[in-house]
């Protein structure tokens, strides 16, 4: 009994300090409106979700494959270090973004045309996270300056959708 007395007291200990802790210094605080890109929540059909900026990589491969416009689209890929195929923070950021839209859309498959190596360094990151090689063609195009995707619908059923 006298355990259970003390259980009850600690617990009651416990919540009375919590609620003194979040009413010391409450005020209401208004959140500032966004400068800058705004975000947007992705829905992929599997009903995973990350969000992506209005502009980015990401979003304008989301918002084509929701679209169902056409059975191509080209989107150019800026995330390498000048002219060596090593991938930028952003670069990272994208992949694995690009990742997860493509494992999404198991009819979709894509071309990766631009430095040979970067287009390899690329294409490795993606079968890594799982994305297999038979969806994947490296197409080495010395001159181009960046990368360029080509992304291939593999069918006219919507793949994602993207919410505003």
């Amino acid at each position: 009994m006298t355990r259970l007395l003390l259980v009850m007291a600690s617990a009651l200990s416990i919540g009375a300090a919590t609620l003194s802790l979040q009413s010391c210094g409450a005020q209401s605080v208004e959140a500032a409106s966004p400068s800058g890109p705004v975000n947007a929540l992705l829905t992929l059909p599997d009903g995973s979700t990350f969000v992506a900026a209005e502009g980015s990589l990401p979003r304008g491969i989301a918002e084509w494959l929701a679209s169902r416009e056409g059975d191509e689209a080209r989107f150019a890929f800026a995330g390498f270090d000048e002219d060596r195929p090593r991938l930028t923070s952003k670069g990272l950021g994208s992949a694995a973004d690009l990742a997860t839209i493509l494992r999404a859309a198991p009819a979709a498959s894509l071309e990766i045309a631009g430095d040979e190596a970067q287009a390899k360094a690329l294409a490795t990151m993606l079968d890594e996270r799982g994305i297999g090689s038979e969806r994947l063609k490296i197409i080495p195009a010395a001159g181009l300056g960046s990368v360029i995707l080509t992304v291939h619908r593999g069918s006219t059923a919507p793949l994602m959708t993207a919410k505003p």
